[in-house]
């Protein structure tokens, strides 16, 4: 059995051209129907803290995993991740464990490459004029895919939301991009107002950023983490998912005006933006199958470190 933990995933992937990652997300978005995923279960805890249990097969492969994952509050001095998570990736014919992995590093990973990856599929083809709230790791991760999209003909305006000074070393991150100005933003309304797109990754909010008034005709709105745009559910013209059973529960669900799955865009299904003046909101609530594909990846490519795993081998009597 494989063992790859955080550090070996972390190094290999800040090796990989991010267009790689994008035809990842693409692959298995397009190939949903190959997977057997029933809906990922949740666990709530006490303040806000949660477990996402997530179940995925891919016969096509002979490949099932078992994604464990949740959010729980630090406690004082202690030195973990908020995000924590495992991956258990089986041989679906025999049932054997070929590998622990973790999941925390491919989570946020695949979580920000399927955000840029709706920016490109929705948004106006002219789009140049980005919002970002929220700037950590997987807003860090959505604009690396992002920018290796990018027209390096077009000078592109993007506008970061200020916190704690995040918007500064976000900058200073990709200050060698020669077609990209930054704008540091003192307000939600300033990100969000005349921006082609607007992308959130804030993980917990209790209220909408902006009132309707701010979302200009056309504009493109991904919520990585699904919040704070309720009220965008009520008079955008179209929203698009990566699974409709997931969002369901959504408290604003039967008032949407269009919706449509990812995948039957993808395939040809179902018509994506049709002109530049509808406003749309894409909801991608994670699906494992993104993860089983990553990991699957990941577990072909990387070494890692092998351990000897004895799972029973003849019937035996307690």
């Amino acid at each position: 059995m494989k063992v790859l933990d955080f550090e070996t995933i972390k190094k290999y992937a800040q090796n990989t051209d991010p267009n790689v990652w994008y035809q990842w997300v693409e692959y298995a978005l397009k190939h949903k129907n190959d997977f057997t995923m029933p809906a990922k279960s949740r666990i709530s805890q006490n303040d806000g803290n949660y477990f996402n249990v997530m179940p995925v097969l891919y016969a096509k492969k002979n490949i099932a995993m078992v994604k464990m994952i949740g959010r729980h509050n630090l406690q004082s001095n202690e030195k973990r991740s908020s995000m924590m998570g495992d991956i258990m990736l089986y041989e679906a014919n025999t049932g054997i464990l070929k590998s622990v992995m973790d999941a925390e590093y491919i989570t946020t990973l695949r979580t920000g490459v399927v955000a840029a990856h709706s920016a490109n599929l929705f948004s106006k083809p002219n789009s140049s004029v980005y919002g970002l709230i929220g700037l950590g790791n997987i807003m860090t991760v959505c604009f690396e895919t992002l920018v290796a999209k990018f027209n390096p003909e077009v000078t592109y305006t993007v506008k970061l939301f200020k916190h704690h000074n995040q918007e500064q070393r976000f900058a200073d991150k990709f200050s060698y991009l020669d077609n990209v100005n930054f704008v540091f933003c003192d307000s939600y309304e300033e990100v969000i107002s005349d921006s082609d797109v607007v992308i959130s990754a804030v993980t917990k909010t209790d209220k909408n950023f902006a009132s309707d008034k701010y979302f200009k005709k056309g504009v493109t709105v991904i919520p990585i983490c699904t919040m704070g745009f309720q009220n965008c559910d009520l008079f955008f013209d179209k929203v698009f998912t990566d699974e409709i059973d997931q969002i369901r529960g959504f408290k604003y669900f039967s008032k949407f005006k269009a919706l449509e799955n990812v995948t039957d865009v993808l395939n040809n299904n179902a018509a994506g933006r049709t002109n530049d003046n509808d406003r749309i909101i894409i909801y991608n609530y994670g699906i494992a199958i993104h993860d089983l594909y990553f990991a699957q990846q990941f577990y072909n490519a990387i070494k890692g470190e092998k351990v000897k795993y004895r799972y029973p081998t003849n019937k035996y009597f307690m």
